[in-house]
């Protein structure tokens, strides 16, 4: 493992890289980490990858893990973050580049193939499908699941969050493996805004505004990337619809895989499972050379 820090459009990033290939121009994956973790959420995904001859790249989002902390709302929305994607892209030189990504990290990811198709060879979105699907596909199932929209932005979010040593928090985690290691940091974090800046650079209403001024003609073309949709049946946070029906926004193949007996992090809780259904689908999508 190679650990660096890489100054993307001003800001500076915590990268890990691993590659037992000495080819320069064998294929690569990028992974996106989501809320409330960092890039130790791949650690059983990446020996995989290695091993099966990928160059692999994962580092913590801004706000999060050993990356800056910085305040600027404008360094995290989705344009900014997807740009800096192709930034650390293209500063490693990547080559044949695949992109895995989880809960928001999926998010950025969706909105990466959407502005920059031409970077990736493939993309996997976990758990979270495009966010235009579900702002136009609401139900009670997604209300209900999707609170902490509304919620991480208020003020009282954190204070509640902390409250009785993190009981609500330990609640809302409680499908995910790491949980007690994850509230910990929270909780020894004296400023942990990472937990509310999602949803404060990236604001509900302006997404569910713009996916309805879309003709459904330019909704159908919006990704030309070939893309592989994972949701899982025990998700607390995701209704299995908003993946589902993200295929039609595929222009390029497109697969859904549908795991049971998981929850909203099953490359943690099912990952043989879930580097198996990877390597397939990576292996199918290498370019002709």
């Amino acid at each position: 493992m190679q650990e660096s820090y890489i100054k993307i459009n001003g800001c500076e990033y915590y990268v890990q890289e691993y590659c037992n290939n000495s080819d320069s121009n064998c294929a690569s994956v990028i992974l996106l980490h989501g809320w409330p973790d960092d890039c130790s959420l791949w650690r059983f995904q990446i020996p995989a990858l290695v091993q099966s001859g990928y160059r692999v790249i994962c580092f913590d989002w801004l706000g999060h893990g050993k990356s800056e902390k910085t305040k600027n709302l404008s360094k995290y929305t989705l344009a900014s973050l997807s740009s800096d994607v192709v930034g650390l892209i293209d500063a490693l030189k990547l080559r044949n580049t695949h992109c895995i990504a989880h809960d928001y990290g999926a998010v950025v990811g969706w909105e990466l193939a959407e502005r920059y198709p031409e970077k990736l060879v493939s993309y996997v979105a976990i758990s979270v499908g495009h966010p235009f699907v579900l702002v136009r596909n609401v139900s009670l199932e997604s209300l209900i699941k999707s609170w902490y929209l509304i919620f991480n932005p208020l003020s009282i979010a954190v204070p509640i969050y902390r409250f009785m040593n993190g009981f609500f928090f330990r609640w809302v985690l409680r499908g995910h493996p790491d949980r007690e290691s994850v509230i910990d940091k929270f909780l020894q974090d004296k400023d942990p805004f990472y937990i509310q800046v999602w949803e404060k650079a990236n604001p509900v209403i302006p997404v569910v505004l713009s996916s309805f001024q879309k003709k459904e003609s330019q909704l159908k073309n919006l990704i030309k990337v070939p893309t592989l949709g994972i949701w899982s049946s025990g998700d607390n946070f995701m209704a299995e619809d908003q993946m589902k029906k993200t295929g039609s926004l595929v222009q390029e193949k497109w697969q859904y895989l549908r795991l049971s007996n998981c929850n909203h992090w099953p490359q943690l809780e099912n990952y043989q499972e879930i580097n198996q259904h990877l390597l397939e689908w990576l292996n199918c999508s290498l370019p002709a050379l």
